[in-house]
């Protein structure tokens, strides 16, 4: 992976810890203020659509039907995705889980 993919991929695992909330809030909030106040507007109107798609990705897991807990659930999504999406942080999977949990509790 280049230079620049590497950075890319920090800068979107970055923006789905701050677009999920994931540490700063109790549940799960997407929301694309904190992308404006962390990146600027311009900056979001690019990730926002990004962050969606990497979501989607993510919640096309079949773990919701088939884990026996919700901590399986996570952990079973969360692998899943890493296969697709290897380049985004340990963290920001996490986050991703933590949404991902939260809406099929």
């Amino acid at each position: 992976m280049g230079e620049k993919a590497l950075e890319d991929a920090r800068v979107l695992s970055e923006a789905i810890i701050v677009w999920t909330g994931w540490g700063d809030t109790p549940t799960p909030e997407r929301d694309e203020q904190r992308l404006i106040s962390r990146y600027g507007p311009e900056a979001t109107l690019d990730l926002l659509p990004r962050l969606r798609r990497i979501e989607e990705e993510f919640y096309a897991s079949d773990a919701s039907f088939t884990a026996a807990d919700l901590k399986d659930m996570g952990d079973v999504a969360a692998a899943q995705f890493h296969v697709m999406h290897p380049e985004i942080t340990p963290d920001a999977v996490e986050a991703l889980a933590w949404c991902y949990t939260w809406d099929f509790k």
